[in-house]
Order: C-alpha cells, then sequence, then structure tokens
C-alpha cells in the first residue's frame, strides 16, 4: 500500500535521526567531560589555596608565597577558560537537542501521513470490494430473475 511511497523517505528520516542522536550523543559526553574537567580543576585550585594558607601559617619564604599566588592565577586563568569551553559545550549540546527534536518531529509527521495513506488504501479496497460483492449480488439477483421468468414461459 502506501509503505512503498513512505518506505524510502521513512528510511531518510530515520538515518538523519540517527545521526542527529548521534551528534547529540557526542555533545553529552564532551559536555560532560567538560563538567569532570571543571571540577577537577575547582578541588586542584581549593587544595593548592589551602596549600597556600598553610604556608602562611607557616611562615613561608616571600618567594614560595609568591610562587602558590602565581600558580593560583594560573589555576584561575585555567578555570575562566574551562568555564568558557564548559558554557560552548552546553550551547552545542542544546543545538543538537533543538536538532534531533525537529528531526523526530518530522518523522512522526511522515509516520502519521503513512498510517493515513495506508488508512485511506485500506478505505479504497474495502469500497471496491463491497462494489465488487454489491455487482455480484446483482448479477446473481438479475440471473435469478431471468431464471424465473424463463420458467414462467
Amino acid at each position: 500500500m502506501a509503505e512503498n511511497r513512505f518506505r524510502l523517505l521513512k528510511e531518510l528520516v530515520q538515518r538523519e535521526e540517527d545521526e542527529a542522536a548521534e551528534r547529540m550523543g557526542a555533545c553529552t559526553r564532551r559536555h560532560r567531560e567538560a563538567q569532570e574537567k571543571l571540577a577537577l580543576l575547582e578541588r586542584f585550585r581549593d587544595e593548592y589555596e589551602e596549600r597556600l594558607r598553610q604556608a602562611l601559617r607557616d611562615d613561608a619564604s616571600p618567594e614560595r608565597i609568591l610562587n602558590h599566588r602565581g600558580f593560583l592565577t594560573r589555576l584561575d586563568d585555567a578555570l575562566i577558560l574551562q568555564r568558557e569551553e564548559l558554557a560552548r559545550c552546553a550551547q552545542r549540546l542544546e543545538e543538537a537537542r533543538r536538532a534531533w527534536q525537529a528531526v523526530r518531529t518530522r518523522r512522526r509527521a511522515f509516520e502519521v501521513l503513512e498510517a493515513r495513506a495506508d488508512a485511506e488504501a485500506l478505505a479504497q479496497a474495502q469500497r471496491l470490494a463491497q462494489k465488487m460483492l454489491d455487482e455480484h449480488a446483482s448479477q446473481k439477483h438479475l440471473r435469478r430473475a431471468r431464471e424465473e421468468g424463463a420458467d414462467e414461459r
């Protein structure tokens, strides 16, 4: 029935949906990795800041304190960059999610069209079958009427 007409379209849209889902999955993984890297950097910065406080309590040399502060500045810069990367990943993930949803909506629309076409084809086949039955019954009735008319003569 309509399956032949819609088969190629369904395959194309399904392939497109699968690819969109794969892209979304890759974006999800990159986003999760960026979150994990940010959390690791934040923990490392907190630990290093605690080391600086400990060095200050221990009256460490000014050179050591400057080294700690310089390294914390570099960690802060890395954190800023990682937060920016996380934001980019979140944006790409959202775009990939919207793209996947759009393709999924298109696939569902094709399924609805296919179901309608199948229902119409079935209704048409049923009308044709009913018409054939009606014609058969009508011809049978005419034959009987002729036979009865011939018997009366």
